[in-house]
This record gives structure tokens, sequence and C-alpha cells, in this order.
């Protein structure tokens, strides 16, 4: 498929697996920077499609959002992307659904990207998939990814292999930046390490 110039990523369908909790503008705006570059995003969840995810502006309660497909029914083939928003409780939650992390773990097999921001990186020691890994977070998450196995750095946005990690929602603009990046690169074809 051609890729129409001022829509990058035409064609590329994108998942953001999410669930109560989540920090709505890690959501919000990689949503929305996605959707003006082209891509089709889907909000996964281990909830029923129709029902709805509770976001938060840091501990107040904000939007809701409708989950438009359970994780069980969502296959990695299907993507190109994935994108794990934080908020404390959402990937919280996550770490306990067997659907969620084994289609995490699915994911970052296929050699896809899978971005995850502030929080959101909690969900990659369940997968399995921190160690080894030179990743970013929020700073509370620094001890539980380093026992996990991973190099923890304070920067904006970090790049190993396929997977992207920031720290906050400061980070956005730098996060959305590399989710369209690691989007145009092919699985397969991943250059390495770039930070």
């Amino acid at each position: 498929m051609e890729q129409v110039a001022n829509k990058p990523l035409q064609g590329k369908r994108v998942a953001m697996l999410m669930t109560d909790g989540v920090e709505q503008i890690e959501y919000t705006s990689p949503r929305s920077f996605l959707e003006e570059q082209g891509a089709t995003v889907v909000l996964l969840s281990p909830k029923a499609a129709g029902d709805e995810v509770q976001g938060f502006n840091h501990m107040q309660p904000a939007d809701r959002f409708k989950v438009e497909m359970n994780v069980r029914d969502a296959k990695p083939a299907d993507f190109d992307g994935l994108v794990l928003p934080g908020g404390v409780a959402n990937p919280d939650q996550l770490r306990l659904s067997k659907e969620a992390i084994d289609f995490i773990r699915d994911f970052d097999a296929e050699d896809k990207m899978v971005a995850a921001i502030c929080h959101g990186p909690w969900t990659l020691i369940d997968a399995g998939i921190a160690t080894g890994k030179h990743l970013t977070s929020w700073p509370s998450l620094k001890r539980d990814l380093m026992n996990a196995g991973a190099e923890w750095s304070d920067e904006e946005v970090v790049l190993d292999a396929r997977l992207v990690t920031s720290r906050k929602p400061d980070d956005l603009p730098a996060f959305n930046d590399m989710l369209l990046k690691e989007l145009l690169v092919a699985p397969g074809t991943d250059p390495g390490p770039t930070s």
C-alpha cells in the first residue's frame, strides 16, 4: 500500500492496551497523534468490548473510554504496534490479567514495536521482556525493573530493539515521535539499540 505523504502510517494498526486507572493523557495524546498520522488505533482491555475504562488525571477521575476489543479476542498478527499507557492502577491490574500479559509477550515475540510510558513498563516484567533491556519509566519503577534484569536510565525516551519507553506525560512529544519512527520500521529489520 502506498503511503500518503501527510499520513505516513496509513494502513498501520496499533493496539492500545489498558484498563481502569489509566493516566488519561498517556492514552489520548498517543492515540490522537497516531490517528493524525493515518494509523487505525484500537483500545484493547481485559474488559468486554463496549464496557468503559475509567481514565485519570493523576489521582482525579477523568473521562471514560469505550473498550473496542477484549484483549483475549486480539491477535498480535493483526497489529503493527502496541502502546501501554501508564497510570498506577492500570498496569497494576493488567499484571493480574493472564490474557493481557500473554498478549504483550506474544506481541514482543513477533518483533514489532512495543511502547510503554510512565508505569506502563511494569507489565513488561510480568511478560518476561524487561530482562536484558535498556528501559526508562516513572522513577518509582526503577528498582522493580532493575530487579527484573533491565538496565534503567532517566531519559525522556529510550529505544532498545523494538521496545520504546518513556518516563511521564512531559515526555509525550518525544514518545510520540519515536512511535512514528518505529512504526515505519518493518518487523525483522531492527537496526539495534539506538539509545
